[in-house]
């Protein structure tokens, strides 16, 4: 990694990290009755820390959607877009945390749904009734929600722009988002994404109807991911075009699987944070008179300000004193998300009751460079994991018999070679679905991928 040790990513922190150990999830940079739900959870049903707290964030961050944006500068105004990966191994808890973060905005949306249902209903009738008529034709209703989890880019698009407050993909494996990159139309998905993160407006043209604009794309992305099919994540060039620069990584170090616990959650916990997003999705989203989304602009405190302003100076430190270019990635796009983690935070801390919404708060500040130093740990970890030929972690066998193949090989053929070497059909079998190592490319033929 060049220069860079962790002893740098320390001592360029502004003394924030003193009462913390690498890897430690700074949860003190919640509003209280959000530390006492991530306690709460942690402690009845077992969800590790750093996944309820990173589904929080995520969770806020779509309820918040594009009501409201902070200003840095004349020139820089930014939201709340998240895209985050929660890592662990099979068993530890990843799911539950995620659904807990969002169960108010999945309530809201299962009730939508039910008004959509009826309104529909209406509008069948309607529209038999203006045809045998001749009148005008009704309006057609629409879903309006929040989450979506299964989507063509159409689609999504489409949803988008009839739910202009923004959405959130939710996907239980990201790697199954990840897949769809290409599966329709490839190399144009990733710009997609990558300009939804930025904000950037998108223009979409559609072969057999009607092009989609989305002036203010606002989609905040959340799931799980096993370390070991993390490579997956920068395939098709999205390591070099930056997209693994824009994800936020919760990975708890020495995580393992719990047993059952038999403390019970006390309810008052879920009520709090259900009460806490609701707030966030209540923040009004004004319109111009044009019908343009007109989000209310928050400015930071003079003191909030140049305590951001004294962070980006040592994050520049840090990003120029190291030669490794997977991390000075990561660590320039964590700039964008100081921003956007304090107008989360602040609004964190208002929608429990701890602050006015007005200007973002040192505080805010203060706890949104907390979680940066967070992710620059893990980002560490998740650079040196993609740095490395996943086929280096493999034992003798299984890394004698994968340099063994051809590049290119149907079934036939690597069961001759595994028959030589004396390696069972079944784990053959087992170890070609193995994602990580190779590709599908149609029935009985395979590729390798390192």
């Amino acid at each position: 990694m060049g220069d860079l040790n962790m002893n740098d990513i320390f001592q360029h922190t502004n003394g924030l990290l003193e009462e913390l150990q690498a890897g430690d999830f700074p949860v003190s940079v919640f509003p209280q009755p959000i530390r006492e739900i991530i306690h709460g959870t942690n402690e009845a049903l077992n969800f590790p820390i750093d996944f309820v707290a990173c589904s929080m964030i995520y969770a806020a961050s779509t309820a918040i959607g594009n009501s409201t944006k902070v200003r840095v500068n004349n020139s820089w105004i930014d939201g709340t877009t998240v895209y985050m990966a929660l890592i662990g191994k099979p068993g530890t808890n990843k799911t539950h945390p995620l659904v807990f973060g969002l169960r108010a905005i999945m309530q809201r949306d299962r009730a939508t749904f039910k008004e959509y249902e009826q309104a529909r209903d209406q509008y069948k009738i309607a529209l038999m009734r203006a045809k045998a008529e001749g009148g005008e034709p009704p309006t057609k209703p629409i879903w309006q929600r929040s989450i979506v989890s299964d989507f063509t880019p159409e689609a999504l698009s489409e949803i988008h722009r009839v739910n202009p407050r923004g959405l959130a993909v939710y996907s239980d494996e990201l790697n199954g988002w990840l897949k769809n990159f290409g599966r329709y139309n490839r190399g144009s998905e990733v710009e997609f994404w990558l300009s939804n993160f930025s904000g950037t407006q998108i223009s979409i043209d559609r072969k057999n109807s009607e092009p989609i604009l989305i002036p203010h794309p606002q989609i905040s992305v959340c799931g799980s991911i096993q370390p070991g099919i993390l490579h997956e994540i920068k395939r098709d060039g999205r390591g070099e075009n930056g997209f693994v620069d824009r994800i936020l990584f919760c990975f708890p170090d020495n995580l393992k699987k719990e047993y059952w616990s038999e403390t019970e959650l006390p309810p008052h916990l879920i009520e709090s944070w259900n009460h806490t997003i609701i707030n966030l999705m209540n923040l009004p989203m004004h319109t111009d008179i044009d019908g343009e989304i007109s989000p209310t602009i928050l400015d930071f405190t003079p003191e909030a300000k140049d305590m951001l302003l004294d962070w980006q100076r040592e994050n520049t430190d840090l990003i120029n004193d190291t030669d490794d270019e997977g991390l000075a990635g990561m660590f320039s796009k964590f700039e964008i998300y100081a921003v956007r983690l304090s107008l989360i935070l602040h609004l964190m801390h208002w929608a429990a009751g701890e602050s006015a919404v007005s200007a973002v708060s040192a505080t805010a500040v203060e706890g949104a460079i907390r979680l940066i130093n967070y992710f620059k740990t893990t980002a560490i970890r998740v650079n040196g994991i993609l740095s490395q030929n996943p086929v280096e972690g493999l034992d003798k066998r299984r890394r004698d018999f994968y340099a063994a193949l051809p590049i290119e090989f149907f079934t036939d053929e690597v069961l001759a070679i595994a028959e030589g070497m004396d390696f069972p059909e079944r784990s053959v079998k087992r170890f070609l679905n193995e994602n990580v190592f190779f590709e599908k490319l149609e029935r009985g033929k395979y590729r390798k991928k390192f």
